[in-house]
Formats: C-alpha cells, sequence, structure tokens
C-alpha cells in the first residue's frame, strides 16, 4: 500500500482556498467517521472495565492494565501508521486506503473483544488484552489519516472549526451509541455474557458503516501528495515536537482526553453503587450527549469572538463545574446529577471540537516549512486513545487502592463505605482536577488565524 516514489498523484488537487469551501456533503460524510473513532473509545471506556471485573472476575489492578497497555503499544505504533501514511502514492490519495484497511479490520476484532471463549480471572484478562491491542492497531489505521485529513484539504482557518464542528456533533451521536445504547443491549439478556457479546456484534456493525461512510463520501476532497521525506520515524518525531504550538497543545488535550475517559469510566460505577440503579447509566449518558451535540455550534462560534484558545478554556472550565457538581450527587439525587451530566456535555462539546480544529492549524503552519500530517495525527490520535485509558486506569487505581472488590457474573457484592468513597471520588472529583489542569499547557498556545 505504501510507495516510496515521489511525485504527485495524477489528477490530485490541492486544499481548497478559503474562497471557494469544500461542498458540505463533504463536511458532513467526513464527520460520520467519528462515530468508529468514538464508539470505539467509548465502549471499552465505559464497559471494558466493569465487564472485566463485574462480570469476567478480574482484579480491578489487572483489569486496568489490559485497558491502558493496548494504548500504549498503539502510542509506539501510530506515529508509524502517519509516516506511512505521508509516503502513500494511489488514485485514492495517500489517507483513504489506510481508512479501508481500518474499516475492513476494526468491526471485526470489536466484537471479538467481548465474544470470548469461557473464561474468567488471569485467562480472561489475557484474551481480551490481546484482541483489544489488534482491535487499538486497527483503528489506529483509519484513525490516524482521518485525523489529518481537515488539515490539508482546506486552507481556511474556519472551514477546519467547521470540519470538526460535524465532528463532534457526530462523537455525540457515537457517544449516544456507546454510551446509552451499549448498556441498554448488554442488559437485555438475562445472562450477562450473552448481552456483552450481543452488544459487541451490534456496535461492530456500526463501526463499519460509519468507517465505510467516511471512506466513501470523501471521495470528493482533494487529495493533496506530499513531498517524500527520506527521514526517519524519530528525526520525524523531533521535528514535531520542535512546533512550538503543537508542543504545548499536545499535553492539554491529553489532559483534557485524560479526564474525560475518567469521567466515563465512573458513570456504570456510580449509577450501581451510589443511585443504586444500572439503568441510569443511560439516563446520564443521554443527559451528556444531547448538550454535546446542541454545543457544538455555539463553541464554533465562541471561537469566532474569543479565538479557539479562549473557546476551549472556557469549555474546560464547564466541564470542571460539572464534574464537581456529580461529586455531590448523594447530596442532591437524581435533579443535581442531571444538571451535572448536562454542565459535562456542554464542556466536552469544546473540548472535542476546539483542539481538532487546533491541531488542523498545527498541520498547516509546519515550523520547518514542510508539513508532516501523517506524523502529527499519528502521536494524536494515539496520545487520544492512550489519555482515555489513563483515565480509566486511574479510576481503576481508585477502585483498587480503597478496596472495591470484583464480582463475576450473577456475583452480588457488598462493597465497603471506604470503596463506595474512592469510586465517587475517582469518578468526579479526579477528573474534573485534571480537567482544570489543561489550562496551564493551553496558556502557552499562541497560533491565531494571522498566523496561518
Amino acid at each position: 500500500m505504501t510507495a516510496t516514489v515521489p511525485g504527485p498523484v495524477p489528477g490530485g488537487a490541492g486544499p481548497s482556498s478559503a474562497r471557494e469551501g469544500l461542498p458540505r456533503s463533504v463536511h458532513a460524510w467526513y464527520g460520520t467517521g467519528a462515530v468508529a473513532i468514538g464508539v470505539f473509545n467509548t465502549v471499552p471506556g465505559l464497559l471494558l472495565l466493569i465487564y472485566l471485573t463485574d462480570t469476567l472476575a478480574v482484579s480491578p489492578a489487572v483489569a486496568g492494565a489490559v485497558v491502558f497497555l493496548p494504548k500504549l503499544v498503539d502510542l509506539l505504533v501510530s506515529p508509524s501508521i502517519g509516516v506511512w501514511s505521508d509516503r502513500t502514492r494511489s488514485r485514492w490519495g495517500p489517507r483513504r486506503p489506510w481508512m479501508l484497511a481500518g474499516a475492513l479490520t476494526m468491526p471485526l476484532l470489536f466484537a471479538a473483544m467481548f465474544a470470548g471463549p469461557p473464561l474468567e480471572g488471569n485467562a480472561a484478562a489475557v484474551y481480551v488484552g490481546l484482541v483489544f491491542l489488534a482491535a487499538a492497531l486497527a483503528s489506529s489505521m483509519f484513525s490516524v489519516p482521518y485525523t489529518a485529513m481537515p488539515g490539508e484539504i482546506t486552507g481556511d482557518y474556519h472551514e477546519r472549526s467547521t470540519f470538526n464542528t460535524w465532528r463532534t456533533a457526530f462523537v455525540g451521536l457515537a457517544l449516544m451509541l456507546g454510551g446509552a445504547l451499549a448498556p441498554v443491549l448488554q442488559g437485555v439478556p438475562d445472562d450477562e455474557l450473552t448481552g456483552y457479546r450481543a452488544m459487541g456484534v451490534a456496535m461492530g456493525a456500526v463501526v463499519l458503516l460509519s468507517m465505510l461512510g467516511a471512506f466513501s463520501g470523501t471521495r470528493r476532497a482533494p487529495r493533496p501528495s506530499h513531498p517524500y521525506r527520506g527521514e526517519g520515524l524519530f528525526a520525524q518525531l523531533r521535528v514535531a515536537f520542535r512546533h512550538r504550538h503543537f508542543r504545548v497543545l499536545f499535553p492539554a488535550n491529553l489532559l483534557m482526553a485524560t479526564a474525560s475517559g475518567t469521567m466515563v469510566a465512573g458513570v456504570p460505577y456510580v449509577t450501581a453503587n451510589v443511585m443504586g440503579e444500572p439503568a441510569y447509566t443511560s439516563i446520564l449518558m443521554v443527559c451528556v450527549l444531547v448538550p454535546l451535540m446542541a454545543a457544538a455550534p455555539v463553541w464554533r462560534r465562541v471561537s469566532l469572538r474569543l479565538d479557539k484558545r479562549g473557546a476551549a478554556a472556557c469549555s474546560a472550565l464547564v466541564f470542571t463545574v460539572g464534574g464537581l457538581g456529580l461529586m455531590c450527587l448523594p447530596l442532591w439525587g437524581v435533579p443535581g446529577a442531571v444538571v451535572s451530566s448536562v454542565l459535562i456535555g456542554v464542556g466536552l462539546s469544546g473540548t472535542m471540537l476546539l483542539p481538532g480544529s487546533m491541531l488542523a492549524d498545527c498541520m498547516a503552519t509546519g515550523d520547518d516549512g514542510r508539513r508532516q500530517g501523517g506524523v502529527l495525527s499519528g502521536l494524536w490520535t494515539s496520545g487520544e486513545a492512550m489519555a482515555q485509558s489513563v483515565g480509566t486506569g486511574l479510576l481503576s487505581l481508585c477502585l483498587a487502592v480503597s478496596g472495591y472488590v470484583e464480582s463475576g457474573a450473577g456475583e452480588v457484592v457488598e462493597q465497603t463505605d471506604t470503596a463506595l468513597r474512592g469510586m465517587l471520588l475517582g469518578s468526579t472529583l479526579l477528573p474534573a482536577a485534571v480537567m482544570l489542569a489543561c489550562l496551564v499547557p493551553l496558556a502557552f498556545y499562541r497560533l491565531t488565524e494571522h498566523d496561518t
């Protein structure tokens, strides 16, 4: 699929100008790809940890490692996928062949994560970990070139925000499917294992349709070719981290993703153990996701007034207020949980839309005069996925330290007050604090419309 022969793609086109813009259908079809990425990040983030601890009888510490380690490996591999994507020459352009490869492999592996042999304990952890690793690598074959697209197919600073507005809206749909529908599908059969298997197959089908839609729908987008770069991966990584805007935006986004990953992973624990009703998981996720989708155009308008950095900081503060409100759930019950969840959703909308648009600006303004969208998007997507797994790992650490007891399918375990307190603080106060910390690197981001 990769080739080392430099030169333009026959019939290729350069990035669209600010005057021309791209058809709205390209914006929308591009956005559909976010459903696949969102489902892949959300369902494991929401259900994989509790699937391991409460169905397969895996200890919280081991379960946290299973969720985290595949993403660590992916962090090392995804930049290489970006380099290979940069070097690809095809009549489909440099990105879309990789997107198709991911679309044909990841959905099957996703379903297989929840459809393993009848194992429990460490044996189950090994199976799930290996399949999760393969699925993460297949996901990167799609998500790395997908993320690189907006920075190279349009030269318009604000059109990049338009791409990411559509993307954020579809992320909201993905979270609705993964965060609200997936738990419902999992809970329909009486047998927990059957429920997880049915959910995995259904979500795998959604992922397949989303990936194929983005692959097909972006065929009208410009297909830029990149000058061949002979440097190795590590040389390109050094250039990437010398990019003065990217090197502060990257850690800010890692903190945002870590916060959202911790919060999402904690929802089913809070609803089951604090609210006393697992069905509230879907309700709270809806309260997060409807505002997330509705607020995306609002954050784009805010970015026109405050610029993207200021709007991103405001969205992080809104998320933090919502997280602190959810911490007080035992005091004000379901109404307070609903209000806090709405604030979390509004904040998440901005922390998803704006950093992605800022990344596209970084890709269009390489400090060395040479674009390297594949490397930057590889670092970004793998780092974001790993950060969400770090969030899940932080929650599992809180569970382990506070004495949360794992269980098998159908078992009921009475948790101690200390375990419940650690679970609640790890699901609310911890992600709020991590999100607040993103304001530090964000304060050093200086790229504006005049620089692009």
